[in-house]
């Protein structure tokens, strides 16, 4: 009977003995964790001088999208690419929404800035909706490597009236950094910020164009 006694209480001992040092262990763990911190990318990073569209194409309406990403980026984790084939991802440093529709929304925002004409609409837009000028993109590639520079590669076009009118494939490079987060954020928006300044000096360019071909078909 003592024996039991005795191992009951050698048991009840290891078992808060265990309590307290789990207790112990979780608290290190939350004094060592660090908050996560979440980021937005824009499009508006150095960007230069309004040239605004024709007067005469202030009825033109611009539909931005699609616009697709390689999965292996649509996630929350921001990503450094270690090599061609290994990538890291990081915990406590997060978008603050799925990156595409962060990449949709910073361009969105910015292209009426730098077009001088707010008559833009995101993809999808109702099928009853006539789009004179369509802006799609694919981004290939879109992170910082190694080497803490941040790329982007993008294959877009242009579309008017359903027609194709330019494909193209960008390439823009800003030094970034592999460990400050906040500085590799504002690389990336320096390469989509002049990845929207190219498609709104594409879109200038052809509505200018349409604009002088139908003045001088009046003549």
């Amino acid at each position: 009977m003592k024996y039991g006694v005795a191992c009951t209480m050698k048991c009840r001992l290891a078992f808060s003995m265990g309590i307290v040092v789990i207790t112990l262990l979780l608290s290190g763990c939350m004094r060592d964790s660090k908050p996560v911190q979440f980021y937005m990318l824009n499009a508006d990073t150095g960007v230069p001088g309004i040239t605004r569209v024709p007067a005469s194409a202030n009825d033109i309406l611009i539909g931005l999208g699609p616009i697709r990403i390689p999965e292996y980026l649509n996630r929350p984790q921001m990503i450094v690419a270690i090599t061609d084939n290994q990538y890291q991802l990081s915990e406590d440093h997060r978008w603050a929404e799925r990156l595409d529709q962060n990449i949709s929304l910073a361009l969105f925002k910015a292209l009426p800035r730098q077009l001088g004409t707010d008559r833009i609409v995101r993809y999808p837009w109702p099928r009853s909706q006539v789009i004179d000028y369509q802006v799609g993109i694919d981004i290939l590639e879109f992170n910082v490597d190694a080497s803490g520079q941040s790329r982007l590669i993008a294959q877009w076009f242009v579309k008017r009236k359903d027609k194709p009118t330019i494909d193209k494939r960008s390439v823009y490079l800003f030094p970034a950094s592999t460990t400050d987060h906040a500085l590799m954020v504002k690389a990336q928006s320096q390469c989509l910020s002049k990845l929207g300044q190219e498609i709104a000096e594409t879109l200038r360019l052809l509505i200018s164009k349409a604009a002088i071909n139908r003045a001088d078909k009046k003549f």
